[in-house]
């Protein structure tokens, strides 16, 4: 067997390269055109979405410093509330001492005044006493 090379090679090789720019011409260059485009696409579709991801984490970071501001705040307004019900709660329990003290200075006074009458009338009385119970005892 042996391989002879002829014209009809040649016809076949220029059917070969023409066949070959066709296809390429008809379906590979339509399809690199659409793969191209939709990697465009795709490549948008990315870049929005990278770019919306950013926006939404400068929207929280600025999110979160609000946040923090407001806390600080309440927690300000929180110790301030604290302080001033502090404050009152000792002004109330001041005020209620003293009036505590008032009354048991008025209380150990008057016991004192009723102790102090009631020996004034026993030693007043005491002499009588003293003559009825002796009265009693010797009777």
């Amino acid at each position: 067997m042996s391989i002879s090379l002829d014209i009809t090679f040649l016809i076949q090789l220029i059917n070969f390269f023409i066949s070959l720019l066709i296809i390429h011409s008809l379906i590979i260059k339509p399809i690199r055109g659409v793969i191209a485009r939709r990697k465009s696409i795709i490549d948008a579709d990315n870049k929005d979405t990278e770019n919306f991801t950013q926006s939404m984490k400068d929207h929280n970071l600025q999110y979160e410093e609000r946040l923090n501001a407001v806390r600080s705040k309440i927690a300000e307004e929180r110790d301030a509330y604290k302080k001033s019900a502090e404050d009152a709660a000792r002004g109330v329990l001041g005020k209620a001492n003293d009036e505590a003290r008032v009354i048991r200075q008025e209380s150990t006074q008057k016991i004192q005044s009723e102790s102090r009458e009631a020996l004034q009338a026993l030693q007043a009385n005491v002499s009588a006493f003293s003559k009825e119970a002796l009265a009693k005892i010797l009777a």
